[in-house]
């Protein structure tokens, strides 16, 4: 099994870039953590854990591409666990004896399930698929022997865990296991009556729907999961409402797509007004999201002007460690698309780029296809534009 100072050292190698090379590239992490050679050099031979902070710069400096940041996740140590001893310890304990289950164990998968959504905001989906999968395996035993009080508390966390396993498969293209397992965040959500969770899997099937253009169910979907209205967060239910309002404007219907974008609009500054109530998966969701969601909504009414102006604003505003993220960068394709369509051919290429060095960053398998046929439709009406020929250069 490769280990991170494995890599770490291979990718040093293949550099000819020395610890005293990298502590300078390095310098410091996002917590202004500071890493000097004597640090990096514990690191490398496996003396000290690498934080993902590190890995994630790390990864910047030796331009691994998310390759030590998915080895930070620690296969070691049980897949996804954090990092720190006592909630580790807990994990073990859960899995050599699942009835003895407690808070402090619910607890811990519920922060180390945080950590894996911001992780994946970082470095992509691909990484986490097979970390996150094997960590379910041992989720699901829990499942089974959990018992009294504290199976609705281990169903609870289970459900959140399996919905974010079903975003990661249908983000990296295996759809089917995807709707498996949002199938499952849903029967767990339900027997641990958590009404956001049941409403946000269908939400999510509702984007599986989107994603192979079945619009019909995207939209019937996206309603099924803002029905339970008193029970469901204000949140959560502009989520689904901003989707279904895509699923109007693809089978061309304005009226209906203003009137679900306004009623999202409305669901989202209630939520803005007591986050507190909001779950802990939608922490992505702004008012900037949203503006994108009705940017997105207008390109496929053929408004592409008031699209161009809507996605740049949104993605704008964005918090950059989220702007980088995999699931944004589409937001980026979507805008250089818009300005394909308004015949901004320099604009579309520009933004596709930005996208482009995303999608190597995180291994964006689906995102780069689609960038290239991008490119492919600019080349064949813009032929001898020096910013096409550079676009297929960056993608080649």
């Amino acid at each position: 099994m490769t280990t991170f100072g494995d890599e770490m050292r291979r990718l040093m190698a293949e550099q000819g870039v020395s610890l005293r090379g990298l502590a300078k590239r390095v310098h410091y992490d996002v917590k202004r953590v500071h890493y000097d050679v004597g640090y990096l050099s514990k690191v490398a031979n496996g003396r000290k854990p690498p934080s993902v902070e590190l890995a994630t710069a790390l990864d910047a400096a030796l331009g691994a591409d998310g390759a030590l940041a998915a080895l930070a996740v620690a296969k070691e140590r049980l897949p996804g666990t954090p990092l720190d001893p006592d909630a580790e310890e807990r994990l073990r304990k859960a899995v050599q004896q699942p009835r003895r289950v407690d808070t402090a164990v619910i607890d811990a998968l519920a922060d180390t399930l945080a950590a894996q959504r911001r992780l994946e905001d970082a470095i992509g989906s691909v990484p986490l698929v097979e970390p996150i999968t094997t960590h379910l395996a041992v989720i699901e035993d829990l499942v089974l022997d959990a018992r009294g009080p504290i199976r609705a508390k281990v169903l609870d966390v289970a459900a959140q865990w399996a919905q974010f396993c079903g975003w990661l498969h249908a983000s990296t293209g295996t759809r089917s296991t995807a709707r498996t397992w949002y199938d499952r965040a849903a029967e767990w959500a339900a027997e641990a009556d958590n009404a956001d969770m049941v409403a946000t899997a269908w939400s999510m099937k509702g984007h599986l729907a989107w994603m192979t253009g079945r619009v019909g169910p995207m939209i019937g979907l996206s309603q099924a999961a803002q029905r339970p209205a008193r029970r469901v967060s204000p949140g959560v239910r502009a989520l689904a409402a901003q989707q279904e309002a895509r699923g109007h404007a693809l089978a061309g219907d304005g009226d209906a797509t203003e009137r679900k974008l306004d009623e999202a609009q409305a669901l989202a500054a209630r939520a803005a007004e007591h986050p507190e109530d909001e779950p802990a998966w939608i922490y992505f969701y702004s008012p900037d999201f949203l503006t994108m969601q009705r940017g997105l909504a207008y390109r496929y009414l053929g408004r592409h002007a008031q699209a161009v102006e809507l996605l740049t604003t949104g993605l704008a505003g964005l918090p950059e460690e989220l702007r980088r993220a995999e699931w944004a960068a589409w937001y980026l394709y979507q805008l250089a698309v818009a300005h394909e369509q308004a015949g901004e051919p320099e604009q579309a290429c520009a933004v596709a780029a930005e996208a482009a060095d995303i999608a190597r960053q995180t291994r964006a398998i689906r995102l780069r296809t689609q960038l290239q046929r991008l490119h492919a439709r600019l080349a064949a009406t813009w032929p001898t534009l020096p910013a096409v020929t550079d676009l297929g250069e960056r993608l080649a």
